[in-house]
């Protein structure tokens, strides 16, 4: 087909396009293309319906000097990867640091309605907190605290309470907030919907669209697994997107990387407490399980691939998570891939299944080393994977509009911050939305600012794979400063900081009263390690992902080039360039994480040969004193017969004064008290033989009560609610 011809197939109308699966009537192709259909095109996003950032893209500024100002700060040379000089940066400061202050002040205003509801979320957690504490409390707990008068300052909260808490931190899922992306070949469009209408927007994109990204913010779970088989289920073996062999799994070709990103550490404590204390209360179950799907409209009759519901509800009989073909998971087994994964918590990543997702263990939140640096104090930082799933158009399309492009589906729980500056503290406390949209601290809204204003025009290849690549490139060595200019300490800085408060702390404990201070140094010291562990284990990990890329990129390039496919624009950044680039990143930080483990294990090291001294010279003091007491106590025992023959046979107790006693009286009082002190200690060292039936049957009978105590502990916790 000439060019001629293609461009004539371009600028036809879409409805005139003569194909079975797309004839239907308006409403029905509506609902198959809402993009480009005129019916859901000027409706966007209600802004009544949704939230206050839906449309946050809709803000006016200048794109182009954003983007120049981006890629100068983020621009590295091909040798020595180092950032542009200073004056470089700053040739447009003026107007940048003007566009800022713009930024920030149009942010804030966005926030501020978020702050009300954050306030009120906040009460209804801590009254919940102190209700359930109150309830777990035992007999002799509830007894002390009467006689003291101290009762719960706060009324519990109500139901309606408790649920709009749950689906505040655990966003039901018909309702979970979606990005969609669509880049043409001049700009992108970003829209946000819910997932309860994704199906809608992967089955058929706009003509002048080449890639429709879709964003859906789901962890490891059935969700998860239902959302990627429906996707790639339209698509027969034609229409599949290229294999990442390398990377992937076998009969898996599909990229997943973990990421490092950080979250509020009150808000994560917040998310456990929550599941911990409601997951297993019976009388909340059915309102969550009816919120979970909400409103969802079934697609029309003539829909020829399955839908999600249809999906979850078999995939749910499979895992053994329900009875029939007719239940759906419940709640807290759908939601609970939101939270995301501890540093200590499961092994590296690996294909996980639908059932290989989170199940906490514990309750609390690691008391993580980092938590000793000023700047990272109330920051988390967790794990979350972040997977690509992808496919080409209709080939039917495809034989019309000459496309090779696709759809590209990327789930992935990570809701935190990945780009670490100086506001950090203020990021991590915005509402997971905010922070999805917020380029400054998300990789994945500052990939669609960077493309906003050119669209495809700035890709090396006009293909899904290139994207894939820069996704997993950018995403995949976060969290790092390089993307705020340095105005913030690094991770590794961090960690070095750390280590070095924990080497002065090692002379300090000589200095310090607190018996308790060495035991909590060598805690410390191996929470550090522990962390340090995992991060170089997920560096080593990211080394070889990158490693493995690069072969399937060179693959995916010398294909192309002997299919006659030259880059559509040869002087960008290409698919090979971008991997390289990402593997000098990791293999210098995992350098560098690895010589922070060998100096907190040579600390440590030196902890325990201090503390060897230092049990030396107690040993020689405590050797010196026992000789001294010992020839104290040599010099009693001559002394002491001699004394008590003396102290006895000199008391005179006819010439006391006012009284006619003998020594008879003093016998028969002094002479009773030694018999009983002698039988008293004789029955004392005697018990474990005597007793010895009578304290078994006691101990077991405490044993009982304690079992008794628990199960009743248990069940007012269950039905704390009922009894409010």
């Amino acid at each position: 087909m000439s060019s001629g011809e293609l461009e004539d197939q371009r600028d036809l109308p879409w409805e005139s396009i003569s194909l079975d699966a797309l004839s239907t009537s308006p409403a029905q192709n509506a609902w198959h293309d809402p993009i480009t259909a005129s019916t859901t095109l000027k409706p966007q996003y209600d802004p009544h319906q949704h939230s206050a950032y839906a449309d946050r893209r809709s803000i006016t500024r200048s794109n182009s000097s954003r983007s120049e100002l981006r890629s100068r700060l983020s621009a590295r040379s091909s040798v020595n990867d180092n950032p542009v000089p200073t004056s470089r940066a700053l040739w447009d400061f003026p107007k940048i640091a003007a566009q800022y202050q713009e930024k920030e002040k149009q942010r804030e205003e966005r926030l501020a309605q978020h702050r009300d509801f954050r306030d009120r979320y906040d009460d209804i957690y801590e009254r919940l907190k102190e209700w359930m504490h109150h309830n777990s409390m035992s007999r002799r707990e509830h007894f002390w605290r009467t006689l003291s008068f101290r009762w719960p300052s706060c009324s519990p909260p109500s139901k309606e309470e408790v649920i709009s808490l749950v689906k505040h931190h655990f966003p039901p899922r018909s309702s979970l907030k979606v990005h969609v992306m669509d880049f043409k070949k001049d700009e992108t469009i970003h829209r946000c919907i819910e997932l309860k209408d994704i199906e809608r927007f992967w089955i058929k994109k706009g003509e002048d669209v080449d890639v429709r990204w879709i964003h859906a913010p789901l962890g490891i779970g059935p969700v998860h697994s239902t959302v990627e088989g429906v996707f790639l289920d339209p698509a027969p073996n034609d229409e599949e997107g290229r294999e990442f062999i390398n990377v992937g799994q076998v009969g898996w070709a599909y990229p997943q990387v973990e990421i490092l990103n950080f979250r509020s550490r009150s808000r994560f404590q917040q998310m456990r407490d929550i599941h911990a204390w409601l997951q297993d209360l019976g009388h909340l179950k059915k309102d969550l399980d009816d919120c979970s799907w909400q409103n969802y409209e079934p697609p029309p009759p003539d829909y020829e691939w399955g839908t999600i519901l249809d999906d979850l509800k078999w995939r749910a009989t499979h895992l053994g998570l329900a009875q029939d073909f007719k239940t759906l998971p419940d709640f807290w087994t759908q939601v609970r891939s939101d939270m995301p994964w501890q540093l200590t918590e499961g092994l590296a990543m690996s294909s996980y299944g639908p059932l290989d997702g989170l199940k906490p263990t514990i309750q609390r939140c690691d008391e993580q080393a980092l938590r000793h640096h000023e700047f990272f104090g109330s920051a988390q930082l967790v794990r979350d994977p972040f997977r690509c799933f992808h496919r080409r158009d209709d080939s039917r399309l495809s034989a019309v509009f000459n496309s090779v492009e696709g759809f590209l589906l990327t789930l992935s729980p990570m809701a935190g911050v990945n780009y670490i500056d100086k506001n950090l503290k203020r990021h991590i406390e915005d509402p997971i939305s905010a922070i999805l949209e917020n380029d400054d601290a998300s990789a994945i809204a500052f990939t669609l600012d960077e493309f906003k204003g050119q669209g495809t025009s700035n890709w090396h290849r006009r293909s899904v794979e290139w994207l894939i690549v820069h996704l997993l490139t950018e995403i995949g060595v976060t969290p790092h400063v390089d993307r705020q200019g340095f105005n913030a300490p690094s991770l590794d800085i961090a960690y070095q900081e750390v280590i070095q408060n924990l080497k002065r702390r090692r002379y300090d404990q000589f200095s310090r009263q607190d018996r308790q201070e060495p035991a909590e140094l060598v805690k410390d010291h191996l929470v550090c390690i522990d962390e340090l562990t995992s991060i170089g284990v997920l560096m080593q990990n990211r080394t070889k992902f990158f490693s493995s890329l690069l072969k399937d990129v060179e693959k995916f390039e010398a294909e192309d080039l002997q299919n006659g496919s030259h880059p559509d624009h040869p002087d960008k950044e290409s698919m090979q360039a971008q991997v390289e680039r990402a593997i000098r990143r990791t293999k210098r930080q995992e350098e560098v994480f690895e010589r922070l483990l060998l100096d907190v294990n040579s600390s440590l090291h030196t902890v325990y040969e201090l503390r060897s001294l230092q049990q030396n010279d107690l040993a020689i003091i405590s050797e010196n004193q026992n000789r001294a007491i010992f020839i104290f106590a040599t010099v009693t025992v001559v002394f002491l017969p001699i004394s008590t023959l003396t102290s006895y046979w000199g008391m005179n107790v006819t010439d006391i004064r006012s009284t006619t006693w003998t020594q008879e009286h003093f016998w028969r009082i002094c002479g009773a008290v030694a018999v009983a002190m002698v039988v008293m200690l004789t029955l004392w060292a005697l018990k474990h033989w005597w007793f010895k039936p009578v304290t078994k049957t006691l101990r077991q009978k405490g044993m009982e009560m304690k079992r008794r105590h628990d199960a009743e502990k248990g069940i007012l916790q269950r039905d704390i609610f009922r009894e409010v």
